[in-house]
C-alpha cells in the first residue's frame, strides 16, 4: 500500500489542492536556483510515517538557519516519475516549486513528504535527484498511531466512519472501490493496516536506500526529549547547531462546526479554482486569508473516542509480528507497546 497524491503535472494549469495554490504564492528565485545548482548543499527527507511526529521534526528542522525546508511541507514531488527530464531540470523545478527559503548559505535541503516511506520507487528517485541523500522516518507504537490517524482523516473529510472498528472492517470493501466517501482523496489512505505496518516499510526503506542513510526516530523519544533528539538529527544531517533546545508541540487533532464549511476550505468547489486561475497575486492573498478565517472560525475541539478493549486487542495480535521486526530492525524492545 501507498498512500499516493496525485501531483499536479508540470504543465497543468489548474491548481487540484490547497497546496497548488500555495505554489503560486511562493517560490525560490531561479536566478539563486541557477546560480547554486552546480553545487547544492545535500538533501534529507522526513519521509514518514502519518501521526508520528513527523510535523514536529519537520518545524525543528525547518526552523534551524541553515537548512531550507519545504513549503509545503508535504510536496508529493517524488512521486511522479520525471526520468525523461534532465536531472538538472528536476532540481530546478522542484527548488523554484517549494523552496522560497533557499540561500547561498544554506547547509541543507528537506523535505517532509510522508508518503515517500510507501513508495520505494519514491525513495530511489530521492537518491537520483541527490546522491548524498539521507531519510528521516519516525515510528510510533500503532495502536496511538491509528486512533490519531483516523482523527485525522476523519477532519480532512477522507474518511466518513467516525466509528475506528467499522473503519477497519470496510479495508477489503474499500479496497475494491466500493464504500469511499465522497470526498476521499486516494482511496489508499483508507487501508489502515498497511498504513501503520512500520516495521515492513522501514524494512523496505533500508533495503532500498541502506541502513546507514537512514534516522528511525521513536516518537516517545522526541516527546520525552525533542532537544536532544533534535541535535542528534544535526548531527546526522550534517548540519550545525543553532542551539535551540525547546520546541513547541504540535496541536492535537481538531474538530470542526459545520462539515459544510469544512468541505468548502478542505476541498473547494470547482469554482474556486475557476476563480484561481484567473487570479492575481493580490487576489490569491485575498483568497488565502479567507480560507485561514473560514477554518479558524469553523474549528471545534476534538472529541477523541477511545480504542474500545477488544479492537485494542485484536489489533495487538495483528501488529504483534510487525512491532517484533521493528524491534529487531532498531535493536531496541519495542514489546510495551503491545502490553495490555
Amino acid at each position: 500500500m501507498a498512500p499516493n497524491p496525485k501531483v499536479s503535472d508540470p504543465k497543468a494549469s489548474s491548481p487540484k489542492s490547497h497546496a497548488d495554490i500555495m505554489r503560486l504564492l511562493e517560490g525560490a528565485d531561479p536566478d539563486l536556483v541557477s546560480a547554486m545548482l552546480p553545487d547544492l548543499p545535500p538533501s534529507f527527507f522526513v519521509v514518514g510515517a502519518p501521526r508520528c511526529g513527523t510535523t514536529g521534526l519537520s518545524r525543528a528542522l525547518a526552523g534551524n538557519p541553515w537548512v531550507s525546508f519545504s513549503k509545503p511541507k508535504e510536496t508529493h514531488f517524488l512521486l511522479e516519475d520525471r526520468s525523461t527530464l534532465p536531472i538538472d531540470d528536476v532540481r530546478r523545478l522542484y527548488l523554484e516549486r517549494f523552496h522560497p527559503n533557499l540561500t547561498r548559505d544554506c547547509q541543507a535541503i528537506g523535505d517532509g513528504s510522508v508518503t515517500y516511506l510507501y513508495d520505494p520507487q519514491a525513495i530511489r528517485r530521492a537518491m537520483d535527484f541527490d546522491s548524498r541523500a539521507k531519510f528521516v522516518v519516525a515510528v510510533r507504537n500503532p495502536l496511538d498511531m491509528l486512533s490519531s490517524y483516523h482523527a485525522r482523516l476523519l477532519f480532512m473529510l477522507d474518511e466518513d466512519q467516525e466509528d475506528f472498528a467499522r473503519a477497519w472492517q470496510l479495508q477489503d470493501s474499500r479496497r475494491a472501490g466500493r464504500e469511499l466517501p465522497k470526498q476521499c482523496r486516494d482511496p489508499q489512505l483508507l487501508q489502515y493496516a498497511d498504513v501503520a505496518s512500520l516495521g515492513k516499510h522501514v524494512e523496505q526503506l533500508f533495503a532500498v536506500a541502506g541502513r546507514e542513510r537512514c534516522r528511525v526516530v521513536v516518537f516517545d523519544d522526541f516527546a520525552a526529549d525533542p532537544g536532544g533528539v533534535y541535535v542528534q538529527l544535526l548531527a546526522f544531517l550534517g548540519i550545525d547547531d543553532d542551539g535551540r533546545r525547546e520546541f513547541k508541540s504540535k496541536r492535537s487533532n481538531a474538530g470542526y462546526r459545520s462539515r459544510w464549511m469544512q468541505q468548502f476550505a478542505m476541498n473547494p468547489p470547482p469554482w474556486i479554482f475557476k476563480l484561481i486561475e484567473s487570479s492575481n497575486a493580490g487576489t490569491l492573498k485575498r483568497l488565502k486569508r479567507l480560507r485561514k478565517r473560514i477554518k479558524r472560525f469553523n474549528k471545534a475541539p476534538e472529541v477523541r473516542v477511545e480504542l474500545a478493549g477488544p479492537v485494542k486487542a485484536m489489533l495487538r495480535d495483528f501488529y504483534r509480528g510487525d512491532v517484533e521486526k521493528l524491534s529487531a530492525l532498531l535493536d531496541r524492545d519495542l514489546s510495551h507497546w503491545l502490553a495490555a
